[in-house]
């Protein structure tokens, strides 16, 4: 028990140092690097099993209180380029984890889950839930985020730039993406919101399903939300969250998983190269065989975090709301599919 608050205190202290740091997903960060470091120095961090669900059903109830009517009813517009986005994602995903897998010696499973463009946190659990390694898997899943939000604005701007003004774009932000919580903000809307959440990913977690515990409580917080309108998780308790989930990491990681960093330099390079590639690929595609204008296309299939991307989106002249409803729905198959996915194909290595 000892061992167990003495691991939540230096989790929460290292998430308030990732958060003043402003590093991508800082309390998550922060949290895993500090309780890294306590393992590793003293081999005590402890988080008991049942710590696993809980972390995962929080954070699908996160995701699935985000998803309100307005966003279902926004993709009869675009449910078929949302659609295209997921499953050429999909394709270049398992491409380039197959070959990080093959040049690299990863495991599939660590490799399919370190390329998977859903969220750094979604990604790592679900990782360590079907015995992927979680640390190789976040450290490359943090890669991919930087590059993303670093690199590829750098890259749109310069082709959108090269392809002229972007006519017809809409710069507001469905407010579920763009943080709003006015009207929302009370104990009862919250509490039934992690009641309904926590019996869906309870009965995920018995179901025999992959990841059953994360994507069933997502289901359960957005089926409620789309219903009433009335689901609620606020930021400070997404990171608490974050805080939780890089403690598991964290606890987990061992002195091997510590030598081992200096041989991910070859998976460092496919995940930067291979993220931009892709995105180009996929959204040169998408502005040749739908009406969107080439900022909205190209942001559509950034594999970045559905707010920041929905964000920097606005401020370069693509349709915003499109490319926040195409973003929420591959974060959702993503965390919905991805994980039934990776591990039929994994049965194919062993």
């Amino acid at each position: 028990m000892i061992t167990f608050v003495i691991t939540l205190v230096i989790a929460f202290i290292g998430g308030k140092i990732g958060l003043k740091l402003k590093i991508p997903a800082g309390a998550m960060i922060g949290a895993l690097i500090t309780v890294a470091a306590y393992n590793l120095m003293t081999g005590e961090a402890y988080l008991p099993q049942s710590y696993k669900v809980i972390t995962q059903i929080s954070t699908a109830i996160f995701i699935g209180a985000r998803i309100k009517k307005d966003d279902i009813l926004g993709l009869r517009e675009v449910i078929k380029p949302a659609c295209l986005v997921v499953l050429c994602m999909a394709v270049m995903n398992f491409i380039m984890g197959y070959f990080l897998h093959k040049s690299s010696g990863m495991d599939i499973v660590t490799a399919l889950f370190s390329t998977a463009p859903g969220g750094l946190m979604d990604m790592t659990l679900i990782a360590h839930e079907l015995n992927a390694d979680a640390a190789k898997v976040v450290v490359l899943q943090l890669v991919r985020l930087i590059s993303v939000l670093a690199v590829i604005p750098v890259m749109l701007k310069a082709l959108i730039k090269a392809n002229g003004p972007v006519d017809g774009a809409s710069k507001s932000i469905p407010s579920t993406l763009a943080g709003s919580e006015e009207s929302k903000n009370n104990f009862k809307n919250l509490g039934t919101t992690l009641i309904i959440g926590s019996t869906a990913g309870i009965i995920g977690s018995v179901s025999g399903v992959p990841a059953g515990a994360l994507s069933f409580a997502m289901m359960g917080a957005a089926v409620f939300n789309i219903a009433y309108d009335r689901a609620f998780m606020p930021i400070k308790l997404r990171q608490m969250i974050q805080v939780l989930g890089g403690a598991l990491i964290g606890s987990r990681v061992a002195i091997e998983d510590v030598l081992g960093m200096k041989d991910m330099l070859p998976a460092v390079a496919v995940i930067v190269i291979g993220f931009s590639i892709m995105n180009y690929l996929i959204g040169m595609f998408l502005y040749k065989v739908t009406n969107f204008n080439m900022a909205t296309s190209l942001f559509s299939a950034a594999p970045g975090g559905v707010s920041d991307i929905a964000i920097i989106a606005s401020e370069m002249g693509a349709d915003a709301p499109k490319v926040a409803v195409i973003q929420l729905m591959r974060l959702v198959s993503v965390v919905g599919i991805y994980p039934i996915l990776i591990q039929m194909i994994s049965g194919y290595f062993i």
